[in-house]
């Protein structure tokens, strides 16, 4: 049998993240001790009273079929912390459950772009904002995120991008991969650009809490005036609460919204599943102190790698104020993302991101995850300083 795939997965490639996790779980299936700062997954256990909420869930026999839009006591306590958190006013009718954060980006560009449509997108930024609109047979336009601007929006530069077939602005915030986070001012231009040229924002608030600057805090664009209409919010328990695995994001959007958002999701999924969802219900309700904790914990990590490459003499990298990424700068070292990348990991088991698997805009660059145990990092930092000290002797044969 021939099999031709669909056109729509024409030019639509797979996750490098994804790529390097596989060679580097076959590398340590081989024996290989390899030091992997790639994924973008909490290192801390989900927190004790949400798996036992969870037990307690499958024991009372939550193994059913839900509402598509999931139970109400979970929507109730949506609505409940982005009010009390973010200052945003939502009915449980106006929040969907989703299958992690990765389904809300689905439904909502499949649900508002038609063929030829076009959406802005940061650069850099997690693969799946490129992918979703050209499978959605959408236009993609990139507006860029440099390090001489601290990896914040140049706003001249989204306004000329804006055409007569523009839909939609993403936005991300705290960002994957830089760890930028929007300055209020930034947040305010972008809503006035949306109101001016009436374009969707898709707001992604997954790393929300996540964040380290007191003078910078996350600053949710529906909370604007005139923006709760044309928002799509995106946010879920993956990355705050450690639930990675989990599965369980939310949608929420303005009642004018929200029905196309729910007709698309239930042909996704039928909903999110059942006893994650009462978990959740306890996740949002009783932190417990667990955000705090993590978040304590990824700003020392975070202090730690900074002060570390900011000592070497071919790398360098802009202070991250939330997630839990550094994106560092290597290009002193004369080598491309893949190259380093590759060396580094050939030669050191040391493995990162190569930047341009988040864009253009991230040549030169590699993704390093700080959600890893900091013995893990100083042993990541030690290899590191080991390909420093190469660079700077020219004993590094790949070199253009």
């Amino acid at each position: 049998m021939k099999v031709k795939q669909a056109d729509r997965l024409i030019g639509v490639p797979m996750s490098k993240t994804r790529i390097i996790f596989a060679e580097c779980a076959r590398l340590a299936g081989e024996g290989v001790d390899v030091t992997a700062l790639t994924l973008g997954e909490p290192d801390f256990d989900t927190p004790e009273f949400i798996k036992e909420s969870c037990k307690k869930a499958l024991d009372e026999g939550h193994t059913k079929y839900t509402d598509n839009i999931g139970i109400l006591p979970l929507r109730i306590a949506i609505c409940d912390k982005l009010k009390r958190e973010n200052g945003l006013d939502y009915d449980p009718q106006e929040i969907i459950a989703t299958t992690g954060v990765a389904q809300g980006m689905f439904a909502a560009m499949l649900s508002f772009l038609n063929p030829g449509d076009e959406v802005l997108i940061p650069d850099p930024v997690y693969l799946t904002y490129s992918a979703i609109p050209k499978i959605a047979g959408a236009e993609v336009k990139r507006y860029k995120l440099l390090e001489e601007n601290n990896f914040n929006i140049d706003v001249k530069q989204i306004e000329s991008l804006i055409s007569e077939k523009t839909r939609m602005i993403a936005i991300v915030s705290p960002n994957n991969p830089t760890g930028s986070v929007l300055k209020r001012a930034d947040v305010e231009a972008l809503a006035d650009i949306a109101k001016k040229h009436d374009l969707l924002v898709l707001s992604d608030e997954i790393y929300e809490r996540l964040t380290y600057s007191e003078e910078n805090p996350h600053i949710s664009i529906a909370s604007l005036p005139g923006m709760k209409e044309r928002t799509i919010l995106l946010n879920g328990l993956s990355k705050s609460m450690a639930m990675t695995g989990w599965r369980l994001g939310y949608i929420a959007a303005d009642e004018k919204l929200i029905d196309p958002l729910n007709r698309m999701c239930f042909y996704m999924t039928a909903g999110a599943t059942s006893f994650v969802q009462e978990a959740a219900v306890t996740a949002l309700s009783h932190d417990e102190g667990s955000v705090e904790k993590m978040r304590s914990e990824f700003k020392k990590r975070r202090d730690f790698l900074f002060s570390y490459i900011d000592s070497t003499k071919n790398f360098s990298c802009v202070m991250p104020e939330g997630a839990f990424y550094v994106f560092m700068n290597i290009k002193r070292t004369g080598m491309s993302s893949d190259e380093f990348c590759e060396y580094a990991l050939e030669k050191h088991q040391l493995a990162f991101i190569p930047g341009d698997a988040f864009g253009e805009c991230g040549q030169g660059y590699v993704r390093i995850s700080y959600a890893a145990s900091m013995d893990k990092l100083r042993q990541a930092m030690d290899k590191l300083a080991k390909i420093d000290r190469e660079i700077s002797e020219d004993r590094i044969s790949v070199r253009k």
